[in-house]
């Protein structure tokens, strides 16, 4: 019954917030950040207490596979921690910072419907609900995007509706592909089918033009290379909350989770795919890194790192080994953290600066030592410096490639973490360490208020712990996710009782 609450609650906070607003406009505050903490809370509850069980939840209380089911297992525990995390702080951080924006209450009713979506998409255990959910996390995301209602944020809004609808397409009709076929909607039910199937007569026709049109889909709304087309423009000009929730969960819930859930768990993964998800990979890396390097607004700059870094974790699961996978699963958790933390950081450089090109800025470790240390953490954990987490999490996929046979992919993989690291000296020079430029107010600058302080702050121990604990984090919240995908599509029989 618990897991109920992690679409519902934040549902119904979000339509008490709706009455609410017309009384009190700072209801929004305390409403939505007391719900994602109570929501993380129960995240963290699970994980102790899951002990690599799968948990189902019959709504209604019809069974598998006529009723509609919730299943929470190791992977989709990982991924509530990561959507719940990033959601709690993310609220924190907006209370001050959406302080220069209108219809603060509005912001936090989609906000909630955004967290509520992604709650839904990891813990749907049919595949109707959870195209469903994705719409809502989609819908709720463009509203969010566009909140700026500047010209910017409109045109980055609308293109990410065009681009998104038209991944949305591609699922919807794969989808109802596998539907066609199996004539169930059961995510386990349609996995055990499958592999029947399988067994008898070899992989449907059907079957295999579904994947393909499902893996467009997905790398769509992962915004991997050559359909990464919306993301620069949609993560410059959003708030910094929305943002960080963007690159921090959406972009992993609403591409990676549906790629392990659907493909590993339910059709299969062939040797063919394997190869896809690594060399898409590969290539996303090093088109992040070097666009990253030429940018000078701050926030397009991490845009352009996030591609880079969704490619490290798609090559761990191309890789197909254990140690791989739990590479590109620890590094959901890292970059969930090191990115958000930066995305928090660029929004607190322009609240206190208005500004956003780094060659326009200068000095701030001094003004704003908080935020610089932040970046600091951000930075190390990202460019995978010992003992910060995104260090463990990257040598895991390079030893996974290393074991599997892939030398030169490994070895590319280990160029590319030079590449992040200069990037991410450029910003640490040009933002914060560097005399600023003769026309830069640098006097008039202070730190960001509290609430985004602790924030940042939450996160920068984070990105620290997730390196010192790496042993028990592996242990306790990695590996039940890793057996999921080496489950593959057993999955089904496990769910079913089979």
């Amino acid at each position: 019954m618990l897991i109920l609450l992690f679409p519902l609650l934040p549902i119904i906070s979000a339509l008490v917030l709706i009455i609410l607003e017309r009384f009190d406009d700072a209801a929004g505050d305390w409403l939505s950040s007391v719900t994602a903490f109570v929501l993380l809370t129960f995240a963290g509850v699970i994980i102790f207490t899951l002990n690599g069980r799968a948990v189902v939840y019959h709504m209604g209380g019809w069974v598998s596979p006529l009723g509609v089911d919730l299943v929470l297992d190791g992977f989709s525990a990982l991924m509530l921690i990561v959507v719940n995390l990033i959601g709690f702080l993310s609220m924190l951080y907006s209370v001050e910072y959406m302080k220069k924006f209108t219809a603060k209450a509005k912001f936090y009713i989609l906000h909630l419907f955004l967290i509520a979506g992604l709650n839904g998409i990891v813990l749907s255990g049919d595949i109707f609900n959870f195209y469903v959910f994705m719409e809502m996390v989609a819908f709720s995301s463009y509203a969010l995007v566009a909140f700026g209602v500047e010209q910017q944020d409109l045109e980055a809004s609308i293109r990410y509706q065009v681009l998104g609808t038209v991944g949305s397409f591609f699922l919807l009709l794969g989808i109802g592909i596998l539907y066609s076929v199996t004539g169930t909607l059961d995510l386990a039910d349609m996995s055990v089918i499958l592999s029947e199937a399988k067994n008898l007569t070899g992989m449907n026709n059907a079957i295999m033009f579904a994947i393909p049109l499902l893996l467009f889909g997905f790398a769509l709304k992962a915004a991997l290379v050559p359909f990464h087309a919306w993301l620069p423009d949609a993560y410059q000009t959003a708030p910094a909350p929305v943002t960080m929730m963007l690159a921090g969960t959406v972009s992993k819930v609403c591409s990676i989770y549906g790629i392990v859930r659907i493909f590993f768990g339910v059709t299969g993964v062939s040797t063919a795919l394997h190869q896809v998800l690594l060399y898409a990979g590969l290539i996303s890396i090093f088109f992040g890194v070097f666009s990253a390097l030429k940018q000078t607004d701050f926030k397009r700059l991490l845009a352009y790192s996030s591609i880079s870094q969704i490619g490290y974790i798609m090559v761990g699961l191309g890789c197909g080994t254990p140690l791989a996978y739990a590479g590109a699963l620890f590094h959901i958790l890292n970059h969930a953290t090191f990115k958000s933390l930066y995305f928090m950081v660029a929004g607190a450089v322009e609240h206190s600066t208005g500004e956003r090109d780094i060659t326009k800025l200068g000095g701030l470790s001094d003004k704003m030592p908080v935020t610089f240390l932040s970046s600091l953490s951000a930075s190390f954990s990202l460019g995978g410096v010992p003992p910060f987490g995104g260090f463990f999490s990257k040598l895991l996929i390079i030893l996974g490639l290393f074991k599997a046979g892939y030398l030169t992919v490994g070895v590319l993989v280990v160029m590319s973490a030079v590449f992040t690291l200069a990037y991410f000296l450029k910003i640490q020079r040009n933002v914060f360490l560097r005399l600023p430029t003769s026309d830069f107010r640098l006097p008039t600058i202070k730190e960001v208020p509290v609430l985004m302080r602790i924030s940042m702050l939450t996160l920068a121990v984070a990105c620290l712990l997730l390196g010192l604990l790496f042993p028990w984090i592996l242990k306790f919240v990695v590996e039940p996710a890793v057996s999921v995908l080496t489950l593959g599509t057993c999955y089904g029989s496990l769910i079913l009782g089979l």
